[in-house]
């Protein structure tokens, strides 16, 4: 079920930042609501006010980002080591149902240690790395994912984002809109009545930011071994919009 929250302001009201669940803002078990209580009477016969609506839900895509590293003292080992390791895990993860395009490569370096002029090092003479973002539509399949890589090698575990289709984001953008515009209309009636006036309609309305974020787990801890699997809990994911309208005055 969605949690709502509606954030009214004055005229103007820039993108509103959307909230991951976490913090004091979203306390368990509660649905938080926060307002701005003020706006501003523009001349005799309208009254603009700007209001933000959010709604949250849970995520129903996740994107697991993972690196395989190689080492060594011969750039072209390391370089064979790094692909035959990345082509494990990829093989691994399309056996468990993630496809190819779900799997796309976010950074690739060969770098060396060595240093000209530098004193000599035990270090390997070079580092490879290649990291990858592995994206499932089924979030609850995340530590599985971490799992399979990393036992099939990937070395490192860089995070977890649990986020939105683009058809359930858009789904979500709507009904924030709706927030944002039903609290826009209280806090217009509210204005008006305290000047003895009437809101008659609406003259003009303009959004005037949208924003997702999704809920980041900055790093997965990894089972220490035996039949116990990584297990990665999501939270909530938080759409925002936010407008402004002119709303029309009798007086």
């Amino acid at each position: 079920m969605n949690s709502r929250l509606t954030l009214a302001g004055v005229a103007v009201v820039a993108a509103l930042l959307a909230t991951a669940g976490v913090g004091a803002a979203f306390a368990a078990g509660g649905s938080p609501v926060e307002a701005q209580q003020s706006a501003q009477a523009d001349g005799s016969d309208t009254i603009t006010v700007g209001a933000s609506g959010q709604v949250q839900a849970a995520a129903d895509r996740a994107v697991v980002r993972v690196g395989v590293v190689a080492t060594g003292d011969e750039i072209e080992t390391v370089r064979s080591h790094l692909s035959e390791n990345a082509s494990s895990m990829r093989s691994a993860l399309e056996e468990m149902g993630i496809e190819d395009g779900q799997i796309r490569t976010a950074y690739y370096d060969i770098s060396t240690n060595r240093r000209y002029g530098g004193a000599p090092s035990e270090e390997p003479a070079y580092r490879a790395i290649h990291t990858f973002a592995i994206t499932t539509d089924d979030p609850d399949s995340v530590g599985q994912v971490v799992d399979t890589a990393v036992t099939n090698g990937a070395d490192e575990v860089d995070g977890v984002e649990f986020t939105l289709s683009a058809d359930r984001r858009e789904e979500l953008r709507q009904e924030a809109l709706t927030e944002a515009m039903n609290a826009a209309r209280g806090e217009a009636s509210t204005i008006a009545a305290a000047e003895d006036l009437t809101v008659a309609g609406v003259d003009r309305v303009s959004t005037t930011g949208y924003s997702a974020r999704p809920y980041s787990v900055q790093t997965a801890a990894l089972a220490a071994g035996g039949d116990a699997g990584t297990s990665i809990d999501s939270g909530p994911v938080s759409v925002s919009a936010s407008v402004t309208v002119v709303y029309e005055t009798d007086g």
